[in-house]
């Protein structure tokens, strides 16, 4: 399972390279123009003063879908119950190829989602293991003030008061060498002044050895055994590692690092999170920690999702509800192409294979907002049919599973494409089948826009221009059916971006008409944006929020935090929009 929203759409202020598909496009057609109006053309220089700019666009489908919420089936008892959803549509972004596409959606819900966690009487036996190298002292990537190794101390602190005093913490920290900082003992014996003294004393410096870090962490668990008071009962106690770092290390240390989380699942049922601090993990890393079992991974990109991991989705992360999840279309007619949602399920050959059956290693709680939706566990495949001169609509899917406790249990369901165009079961389906699209799109825009301007890239990115507007309607559409203002947050604006920063045209009315139409969610996202307020500083973690960002109104910063900034805050980190001041309260 891997956990990561995407960013904002944005620059990084410089210009296209010359030889790239979008400047040397731009260059074409401003000379163009330039003829056309019996101008004289521009000069180089004239050219890449005003070119397109650079933009940076975190996508995969793993992050659209993580950055939505999605209706969860009703449980009060179940500790997995898998649900699935059907759709037959049409693509309205290909030229040529009208057929009707096949889609089923499956998504996976427990008990033990939003509030049911506090029902998990599991204990927690926990390494967490920090990376204190030199890279750990650079800032997150546009935000000024603290590094990340304190605000990985911030957060490790707010951790603390997390764990129940029948769990277990041990913290190892690692640059080129691999030293324990507190021995792995029950919460309730932890000296937690001390403890805390010695966090914020760490500092970053030296190289990274990951390997070594694994193997020490490992080993406090070794020294465990031999404490009464952490000793395993009936497996109701949950053994976790969880690293913290930026993952700059060497290929063959990363190597032994990923066979060491394996071993460690398969052998000592000891499980592994690794979190990307600052960066995206490596797809090596990503594929390799998804596909072990018990082990997840997830990215955090600054301070805000920092304590968001280690806050309120913490306990999700390290609570696994399901291991070793098959399901099977049953019968010949119906065959799984492309899946989304996971590196687990996404095939990333070109060649893709059709199969009938899918495996998932683990599932884990997911955390839930106040409409009783939750985010992560939603997978979407595209339905191959073999025979679509057969009458017979419906197929069989059975699914099993094994608890926490090693129980096996399995479930059988029916179900039935329809024959109509754009028939789907609920509402969660239509939205995945939309964030598929729209990411298929953007990530190969992105990639055209940015190549090399051969004459087969150019042509393609010409013909993608052409597509763009095409997209944006389509997603209007889809937006106002789905009535949810998170696509309007995060892909909608974006396609706005991307499509002024290359200037392509349009349809300015029926934006403004889309506005109209949903303007309650430009509502929330405005004047209810600019009254929501965040209790605790996003930079320090520690003191209460008592700085108002204008215009956006995001209450997010202390007044120690603000004055101290070596570089002036010119977005906010909340929602990223561009400050013109603050407004200091009193309280």
């Amino acid at each position: 399972m891997g956990r990561t929203q995407q960013t904002a759409c944005k620059s990084d202020g410089g210009r296209a390279s010359r030889r790239a598909a979008v400047f040397q496009a731009y260059a074409q057609q401003r000379q163009a123009a330039a003829r056309q109006q019996g101008r004289e053309e521009l000069t180089e220089a004239e050219l890449e003063a005003a070119a397109p700019v650079d933009v940076v666009y975190d996508v995969s489908y793993e992050s659209s879908f993580y950055a939505h919420y999605f209706t969860a089936q009703a449980t009060t008892s179940d500790i997995l119950l898998p649900s699935f959803g059907v759709a037959t549509t049409i693509n309205p972004l290909e030229n040529s190829d009208q057929k009707p596409e096949h889609w089923l959606s499956v998504n996976f819900n427990s008990h033990f989602d939003g509030p049911g966690i506090r029902s998990n009487n599991v204990r927690l036996h926990l390494v967490i293991t920090l990376d204190v190298s030199g890279s750990m002292s650079d800032r997150f990537k546009g935000e000024p003030g603290k590094t990340k190794v304190q605000i990985a101390q911030q957060s490790l602190l707010t951790l603390l008061k997390q764990l129940s005093p029948d769990d277990a913490l041990g913290i190892v920290l690692f640059n080129s060498t691999a030293t324990v900082l507190h021995p792995i003992e029950k919460v309730s014996s932890i000296d937690r002044e001390q403890l805390k003294d010695d966090i914020l004393k760490l500092r970053g410096s030296g190289g990274t050895n990951i390997t070594e870090a694994i193997k020490c962490a490992t080993d406090l668990y070794h020294i465990r055994g031999k404490n009464k008071d952490l000793e395993d009962d009936n497996r109701n106690i949950s053994r976790r590692i969880f690293f913290l770092t930026d993952m700059e290390v060497s290929h063959e240390d990363g190597q032994q690092f990923l066979k060491h989380i394996k071993d460690n699942a398969e052998n000592e049922r000891i499980w592994s999170t690794v979190v990307g601090v600052g960066l995206d993990l490596g797809a090596e890393v990503i594929q390799s920690v998804s596909r072990t079992i018990g082990c997840n991974y997830c990215n955090v990109r600054n301070a805000r999702t920092f304590d968001e991991l280690m806050n309120t989705e913490f306990h999700y992360t390290v609570t696994p509800v399901a291991f070793n999840i098959q399901f099977e279309l049953m019968g010949e007619r119906y065959q799984i192409r492309q899946g989304y949602g996971s590196p687990e399920v996404y095939q990333f050959d070109q060649s893709i294979t059709t199969r009938q059956t899918i495996k998932l290693v683990t599932e884990f709680a997911l955390p839930m907002n106040d409409q009783n939706e939750v985010r992560g566990g939603y997978f979407l495949f595209q339905i191959i049919d073999s025979n679509k001169d057969q009458n017979e609509q419906s197929f069989r899917i059975n699914t099993s599973w094994e608890t926490p406790k090693g129980v096996s249990q399995r479930k059988s369901e029916d179900l039935e494409f329809s024959k109509e165009i754009d028939s789907f079961t609920h509402s969660g389906i239509r939205k995945a089948i939309l964030l598929v699209r729209y990411t298929k799109f953007i990530k190969r825009y992105l990639k055209v826009r940015q190549a090399s301007a051969t004459p087969d890239m150019l042509e393609e990115y010409q013909t993608m221009r052409q597509q763009f507007p095409r997209l944006v309607e389509h997603f209007q559409r889809e937006m106002i059916i789905l009535n949810d203002r998170s696509l309007y947050k995060e892909e909608y604006r974006h396609l706005l971006d991307i499509a002024q920063k290359d200037d392509i045209p349009l349809n300015q009315h029926e934006i403004e008409e889309l506005r109209q139409k949903l303007s309650d969610i430009v509502t929330d996202d405005t004047s209810a944006a600019a009254m929501a307020t965040v209790d605790r500083c996003c930079i320090c973690l520690a003191k209460n929020s008592s700085v108002v960002l204008s215009p956006c109104g995001h209450k997010c910063l202390c007044n120690d935090c603000v004055d101290q900034l070596q570089e002036p805050l010119t977005k906010c980190p909340i929602c990223r929009q561009e400050i013109l001041h603050p407004i200091t309260l009193n309280v």
